[in-house]
Parts: structure tokens; sequence; C-alpha cells
């Protein structure tokens, strides 16, 4: 028994390592899964105070205390050094402790003290990410990503308003202005989200034309695009679209466009 209580433990340590984000692949958090619940079967009772008790341990070495002070004044000194301003968190903390091995990770809402409106995720963890994560650096070529965007939408008339954004997903790496746009949007998975708003209560084959221009429009930008459509407060229509890639507008017809919009309206596209 002690041997099978080992095996168990074991087991659910690696599983719970997947859940917190260290997993290295779909295939292998299922394996993870089923060897866990192999070890279930066979051990039986007391498996729940064995999670219990892995998920509350403490890590042990990490860079910061298993509390919301100590996890602040890392990642607000963090931030510090890795931008060279002073930054405060402005909204949304969470500390949330993944066990013995993964240990507690630390997200929240900053922003620069000077620069309340430049509000930024960022991410710490006492194992995997104690270099941390952000997005700040988006607010560096903002303007500059968002012109063209924004000029081609003001080219369109059908297009009644839009909403741009640009993104990036969190990162360790320090950018910085001088590292220049080009090298920006190819290197770090930054893209601009575009939402566009179109008028209210036309048909979806004007809709489906309407999309065909724009998308074969979008070539000579030099960003990828998360591109959103709205009409009568809802999408009808959501793409991905890697302009800095294989992105081919020829794809596209006014008819394909036209049962993508009739498929989002039947499903009842979120408002």
């Amino acid at each position: 028994m002690k041997v099978k209580s080992m095996f168990c433990v074991m087991m659910l340590s690696l599983l719970l390592l997947l859940l917190a984000g260290c997993s290295t692949g779909e295939e292998l958090t299922e394996w993870a899964a089923g060897k866990a619940n192999d070890a279930l079967e066979v051990v039986g009772g007391g498996v729940q105070e064995v999670i219990d008790d892995l998920h509350d341990a403490e890590y042990q070495g990490g860079p910061f205390e298993n509390n919301l002070d100590a996890a602040r004044a890392y990642l607000l000194e963090q931030m510090q050094e890795k931008y060279g301003i002073e930054f405060t968190v402005v909204g949304d903390e969470d500390l949330e402790n993944y066990g013995l091995f993964a240990g507690a990770t630390y997200t929240c809402e900053v922003a620069p003290v000077d620069a309340p409106e430049q509000v930024t995720t960022a991410l710490v963890s006492q194992s995997m990410y104690q270099d941390v994560r952000d997005s700040y650096a988006v607010y560096f070529f903002k303007e500059e990503a968002e012109a063209p965007v924004l000029a081609l939408c003001e080219s369109k008339d059908y297009v009644i308003d839009q909403r741009i954004s640009l993104e990036m997903p969190g990162t360790e790496k320090a950018w910085t202005a001088e590292d220049g746009l080009e090298r920006f949007l190819l290197e770090s998975g930054a893209y601009v989200k575009l939402v566009l708003r179109f008028t209210d209560d036309l048909d979806t084959e004007t809709y489906a034309t309407y999309l065909y221009d724009f998308l074969n429009s979008v070539g000579p930008l030099k960003c990828n695009l998360l591109l959103q459509a709205k009409a009568n407060k809802i999408y009808i229509f959501h793409e991905e679209l890697d302009i800095l890639g294989d992105f081919d507008a020829g794809t596209y017809t006014v008819e394909n466009l036209k049962q993508e919009i009739e498929t989002f309206l039947s499903m009842g596209a979120p408002q």
C-alpha cells in the first residue's frame, strides 16, 4: 500500500503541475490525467486529503512570500527595473497558490504612477515566471501602429464607427521604443484588434460585400489583425488575419462570407 500511495502522490503531483500551466501539450495533459485516475482507483480513500495537502503546500525558495503584500512589492520592483519608471497597482489583484511544486502566481493591473491611463496586466510567480510578464510595451508603439488602421477605416463609407487597439501577449522581454515598430510587430506577437461597426438592419449579403471589400484592402497594412464586425449590437464576423504571414484575401468570396455571417447569427453571437 505504501508503494501504491507514493505512486498516487507522484501522479497527482504531475497532474497539478500540468493544471497550473506547466503542461508541455494537450497529449501530455491527457496522459497524466489518465495515470492519476488509475492511481485513484488503486488507492481509494484518502485521495482528496492528498490533493488538498499538495495544493495547500508552500513552494520553497521563491522570490517572494505567498501573501499579497510580498507579491505586490516584488512585481512592482520588477516593473520598475524593466522599464525604468515607477508603477502602481490599479486593480484586479489575484494571488493563487498552485501548491508545493508550482507555487503562487500573482496577477494584477498596473500603470505608471505618472501615466495612470496606461494600464496593463502583469504576472509573476514563485516558480516559472519569476521575471515579470506584461504587455506594457504596446504604449511605445500604439499611436504609430493604430494610425494606418484608422486611416483605412475612415476611407470606407460603410464603416460607421470603429474600435482600434494594439494588443500583445504578456512577455518577459523588455521592449523599448528604440526597437522600432517593424521589429516589434514582427517578433512580439502583437496585433491590432479592430472592431468595425456597420449600419444596422441590412441584409447579410450587404454585410458580406462590405467585409469582402475590407478584407481585400488590408494587404498594405504592416500588422496582423484580429478583425471583428458588429451590426445590431452583435458580432457578425470574427477572424485573425495573419497579414505579416500567409494571409490571402483571394480565399474569400461574398458567398462564403455571407454563409459565415449567417452561421454567426444562427448561433446567437455574443452581444
